[in-house]
């Protein structure tokens, strides 16, 4: 049996206000291609479908043409929700998905068993797939145990509400049968990308999975979540594929690939990575400010996308330093301060003593600009409900 594994596809993302989404069907256009002509047997997809859980149109165009795609080819596949996907909205849709071949876990039900997903293969073999869906923390940890408790207390918590669900998946597992796991979650030992995103990244990683709480049975899982494709159990085989374009700056210069898994019931499974030519590079420039032009002309031809770190004595004035940068570097996405600069020459950028929407304001002006008044107003409220409820709980 041939299965192509792959997630995190993040449609809808938008990158300092540039949308990402076209590389990203671009990209989906190219696995669909790819699970034809390798005649692989089923696709399994690991979650964070979208980037935001209201995508656009667009971005749910390309996911879901990437379906219709695979049902022309004759290929079924199973898909779970991420922590980007709204759960509810992909719930909607296992219907619709049924009918082109595409079994949906958007949520854990009661009974872990009803989670196991059962696909017949043109190769008449039957793949089974224990899919676990993502599982906040939240909903695993009560708050009573996180008064007074420390980082250690909370994270074995966890791991035990989700070993519940993973031992109880593994008893779904078929004799003769190829049994797959799959979930998306952050096991022991996984390398982020360097992500942008380093307060999302610093919060997860509190709530880890041993693999040792993996089931035995399984003879490959199937991982999402990490954006660094890596293997990092080999028994049970568990791989993240990675996602699938450089999604942000932090992630340039990453190969990214999917994962096709050759495997015969009761026998290891092999995994052949397959590198994918979709999507724009991305690359980070570090540039002195005296040789800025100089250093950017010798980039005229880079057909990807830019950003541009200036490193400048503190102190120094830096009016139209962006369009300097522009005029010669038009594929500029961002252009920063070095790092060790940024305190010294604007002190507003330093995050102590900012409330939680002073740092949404300064992210939505970094990707995507002005922050609009409706939606501070319903932030500001999102956050005093939640703060309500901690009070409740």
């Amino acid at each position: 049996m041939r299965v192509l594994h792959t997630a995190d596809f993040h449609a809808g993302r938008n990158l300092r206000g540039f949308d990402r989404t076209p590389e990203v069907h671009e990209a989906l256009n190219e696995i669909a291609a790819l699970a034809k002509s390798e005649r692989v047997d089923a696709v399994l997809v690991s979650g964070d479908l979208f980037d935001t859980g209201n995508p656009s149109a667009d971005a749910e165009h390309a996911v879901f043409d990437f379906f219709l795609r695979l049902r022309d080819a004759g290929v079924p596949g199973v898909v779970i929700a991420g922590n980007h996907d709204s759960a509810a909205r992909l719930d909607s849709v296992t219907g619709l998905l049924g009918w082109v071949g595409i079994q949906a876990v958007a949520q854990p039900t009661a009974n872990p068993v009803q989670m196991v997903r059962h696909v017949e293969t043109r190769s008449g073999e039957t793949l089974t797939v224990g899919a676990l869906p993502y599982l906040s923390e939240r909903r695993l940890v009560k708050a009573a145990d996180l008064l007074g408790g420390d980082t250690g207390a909370w994270r074995q918590k966890y791991r035990e509400g989700m070993g519940f669900f993973l031992r109880r998946l593994g008893e779904g597992f078929r004799p003769g049968s190829v049994n797959m796991l799959m979930m998306h979650a952050t096991l022991d030992g996984a390398v982020p990308s360097g992500s942008e995103r380093t307060i999302q990244f610093d919060l997860t990683n509190q709530y880890t999975l041993s693999g040792l709480q993996l089931p035995a049975g399984a003879q490959y899982v199937a991982l999402g979540h990490i954006h660094k494709p890596q293997t990092v159990s080999d028994a049970p085989l568990a791989c993240y594929p990675g996602s699938v374009i450089q999604l942000d700056f932090g992630e340039g210069g990453e190969k990214k690939q999917i994962n096709l898994v050759e495997v015969s019931p009761g026998r290891p499974a092999q995994v052949h990575p397959v590198p994918l030519a979709s999507g724009r590079e991305l690359r980070t420039v570090r540039v002195d400010l005296e040789n800025v032009e100089a250093r950017l002309e010798a980039l005229k031809d880079f057909p990807g996308l830019l950003k541009v770190v200036v490193r400048a004595p503190a102190g120094t004035a830096l009016p139209g330093l962006k369009d300097r940068v522009l005029r010669v570097a038009p594929n500029t996405l961002a252009v920063d301060l070095d790092a060790a600069q940024e305190d010294l020459l604007v002190p507003d950028l330093r995050r102590e003593g900012l409330s939680l929407l002073d740092l949404y304001e300064r992210y939505h002006q970094e990707r995507r600009g002005e922050l609009p008044d409706d939606l501070r107003a319903a932030f500001r409220q999102a956050d005093e409900a939640a703060r309500t409820e901690e009070e409740v709980l």
